[in-house]
């Protein structure tokens, strides 16, 4: 109804926001404490296919990271 504002990660949004349905109110960024984790199993912490898996999967998140 054009009403309404959200605080979200705009990961969740970017396809809104690139056909103009969602705008951004504010170019401000906020921090939060939440945090995600990469687990393996004790038997898989040295997997070749595994080690690859989480390379990759941390160079998406943040190319930083790598």
């Amino acid at each position: 109804a054009g009403l309404g504002v959200a605080l979200l990660p705009t990961y969740l949004i970017e396809d809104e926001l690139k056909s103009g349905a969602l705008v951004t109110l504010l170019d401000i960024t906020m921090p939060t404490e939440n945090a995600y984790y990469v687990v393996r199993p004790e038997n898989k912490q040295s997997h070749p296919a595994a080690d690859q898996f989480q390379n990759w999967l941390l160079s998406e998140v943040s190319p930083t990271l790598s």
